[in-house]
């Protein structure tokens, strides 16, 4: 019966993380650039194209998994491609989430440390923001913690097949972001300190260590599985995405910007305060004391505990540290913050280690200080909470979401006649999906440039004013398309403009 009830403390962390994420969906988060090219990817796939690759990285030429696509493709076969869907199905991985880190931090120390590291997660600011809208590195917590937890059951169980799983959901944030594998380069760590330290008696020392190397063996096999689609592209097509690595590499694309101490402290930073104030660029100051006591509790508990609780608090504190020196070195993005754009979230793999490396010290301190503990205890998630739920998203995203782009996406079609319509997206550097995908299900199409068109329509985004040279509004979208026609905007057009959002004016040509 207890365990009943204790497995009934799940309940009330998984119904405040849906009451966090599943309400609004279609105007309560972004639906920008990135959020449109990968509903025609899945639109695509409704149709029968399916992709090799991921989408593009923020830097060089290559590409994150295509994984990610096939992962969000039940919900675009089931919906008809509805983006509202598609992100309902990311709410419901980012409630997953929560579920497995709970269970983490329970099989560990106990089910008030599932119940804290739950509670963390589910009022999270970045993973409530992660669980509204479409982008490659939203699932990521939801891998991380799976792995973690299966590599958990497979140090207490000794059973291979945890091990399979924890390589295999590694991988799987591998292929969501290609940073992400750092994260599987510390559970291979993991997998191989278990194989080579088993310890007890003889027999079953060799018994636990076979059984390490079978799982990391199903786990090896399971990664070939989610690597194929880009074995396919490079056997296809002579390694191509393999030499923009290596290019990306030999030109210095990767490393520390600014010195590498201050790379490691704003990575660390970043990577452990992003689960518990969001971007830390936005309140740096109560950034760093959230930092500075996570931190703290960990080296703390990583000289008191005892037993297994201080092999998992290594464990934590090792992969976290490990994950701030190499993102460090490896990801120079992480220095950098950009206003108005979504911020690479890469190392949000690291969000269930932090909860659950909280949640351990909670109860450590609990335990030996008693009622003082306690005291202690509530205050500090009270406070941290409070500093969460001061930090949440809007209810509605402020350029209107997906709701917003659809009405574009109406209106231009209308004035398109349901004909054809070409787009242009200024700046050129950023794709005009976000209203490409919108006019499809109005009832347009898309052409390309050259193509006869019934209307041509421009989308200037007026954060990049200054890349563009021109106001958004009128000179900037006229430059554009007399550039893009003979005659241009010379030629007899009527011209419509209206504003999709506070950043994205429409422009759109008919002739007459």
């Amino acid at each position: 019966m207890s365990g009943v009830l204790d497995r009934l403390g799940l309940v009330p962390v998984v119904v405040l993380a849906a009451i966090t994420r599943l309400p609004g969906l279609a105007s309560r988060g972004r639906f920008d650039a990135d959020q449109g090219h990968d509903m025609l990817v899945l639109l695509g796939m409704t149709q029968g194209a399916w992709p090799l690759l991921g989408p593009r990285t923020s830097v060089g030429e290559f590409h994150h998994g295509a994984f990610y696509y096939y992962l969000l493709s039940p919900a675009a076969f089931v919906s008809g491609a509805d983006p509202v869907a598609v992100t309902a199905w990311l709410a419901l991985f980012g409630i997953a989430a929560v579920a497995l880190t709970w269970w983490l931090a329970r099989s560990i120390a106990g089910p008030l440390a599932g119940r804290v590291a739950g509670l963390l997660l589910a009022v999270s600011p970045a993973a409530i923001e992660q669980s509204t809208f479409i982008w490659n590195p939203n699932p990521i917590p939801l891998f991380a913690a799976l792995a973690l937890g299966a590599a958990w059951q497979g140090h207490t169980t000794g059973r291979w097949g945890w091990w399979t799983i924890a390589i295999g959901a590694a991988t799987a944030v591998g292929q969501l972001h290609v940073l992400g594998s750092v994260f599987l380069v510390g559970i291979v760590a993991i997998v191989g300190a278990e194989a080579r330290g088993a310890g007890g008696d003889a027999g079953a020392a060799t018994a636990r260590r076979a059984e390490s190397w079978r799982g990391a063996a199903g786990g090896l096999a399971l990664a070939v599985l989610l690597f194929l689609p880009l074995i396919l592209h490079e056997l296809q097509t002579g390694f191509l995405e393999t030499r923009r690595v290596l290019d990306y590499v030999a030109a210095g694309g990767a490393g520390a910007e600014g010195g590498l101490v201050t790379a490691l402290a704003f990575t660390l930073l970043r990577v452990v305060g992003w689960p518990l104030v969001g971007l830390v660029t936005d309140v740096p100051a109560l950034a760093a004391v959230a930092v500075g006591v996570v931190v703290a509790l960990g080296g703390w508990l990583v000289v008191v505990a005892r037993g297994e609780r201080r092999t998992a608090a290594l464990w934590l504190v090792g992969l976290l540290a490990w994950s701030v020196v190499a993102l460090s070195v490896t990801a120079s993005s992480l220095q950098r913050v950009v206003a108005g754009l979504p911020n690479d979230h890469y190392h949000a793999f690291a969000d269930p280690a932090v909860a659950v490396l909280v949640a351990l010290a909670a109860v450590t301190l609990i335990e030996r200080l008693r009622r003082p503990g306690v005291a202690l205890v509530t205050v500090g998630l009270a406070l941290l909470g409070a500093v969460a739920a001061s930090r949440w998203p809007p209810a509605r995203d402020p350029d209107g979401g997906w709701e917003a782009a659809q009405d574009a996406g109406v209106r231009i079609a209308t004035a398109a006649g349901g004909g054809t319509v070409v787009l242009v997206g200024l700046p050129d550097f950023k794709l005009a999906d976000g209203i490409g995908f919108p006019i499809l299900p109005a009832g347009a199409g898309l052409v390309p440039i050259e193509s006869p068109t019934d209307a041509i329509v421009v989308a200037c985004d007026r954060l990049f004013e200054g890349a563009i040279g021109a106001p958004c509004g009128g000179l900037a979208e006229d430059l554009a398309v007399r550039d893009l026609v003979p005659g241009g905007a010379d030629l007899p057009y009527d011209i419509s403009r209206f504003a999709a959002s506070p950043r994205t004016e429409i422009s759109i040509y008919t002739p007459r």
